[in-house]
């Protein structure tokens, strides 16, 4: 089956290392080799500025070429408690920790393999251990648009504002992660 072959053929995802500069890398050898997908590919380059800055980490699921075909990026936020939904304000101090998903991209050449659903994966179960590390109420996410959303909303995530259709802000507990794991199987 060609698209099991394809699957079997990417990454696991690992951390993108930024460049310190033009001369020199840092970081593990297959992080050094990612590169741009073809003009086919993702929405856009992994982004290693943030890295160098520390404001986002990336995670990346390349081929057997080192093409990046697949990344996600996350930092560390923080949502006003009194604009929160009754989830995630009861009992959380002000403003409450949680875990931004900044971008998640995937190349259509591997589209609907579940490569995305496994960066998401991967970032809710680094929650869970940052959680275990450092508080983390909710995973948020700012959607695109409809698609996304959807999207989003299948692996559990909710709106900030139920009744708000329109509204692309989402969110996931903590407390859930663990029930959208298994489910992910």
């Amino acid at each position: 089956m060609r698209d099991g072959k394809v699957k079997e053929s990417l990454s696991s995802p690992f951390a993108l290392a930024p460049r310190r500069s033009r001369r020199g890398r840092c970081g593990s050898p297959r992080a050094r080799r990612a590169r741009r997908p073809s003009t086919s590919g993702c929405a856009a380059t992994p982004p290693r500025t943030a890295a160098v800055r520390n404001t986002a980490a990336t995670w990346v699921i390349t081929d057997v070429s080192s093409v990046a075909v697949a990344y996600v990026s996350i930092s560390v936020t923080s949502i006003d408690r009194g604009s929160a939904p009754e989830a995630i304000a009861k009992h959380a101090p002000d403003p409450v920790p949680a875990l931004l998903i900044g971008r998640l991209a995937v190349d259509r050449t591997v589209a609907g393999l579940g490569v995305g659903t496994a960066l998401a994966a991967h970032v809710l179960a680094t929650a869970v251990d940052l959680n275990q590390q450092a508080a983390c109420r909710a995973v948020v996410v700012s959607t695109l648009d409809d698609h996304a959303r959807t999207w989003w909303e299948r692996l559990g995530f909710r709106a900030f504002a139920p009744d708000d259709r329109a509204g692309l802000n989402l969110y996931l507990l903590t407390t859930e992660i663990e029930a959208t794991l298994r489910h992910l199987g």
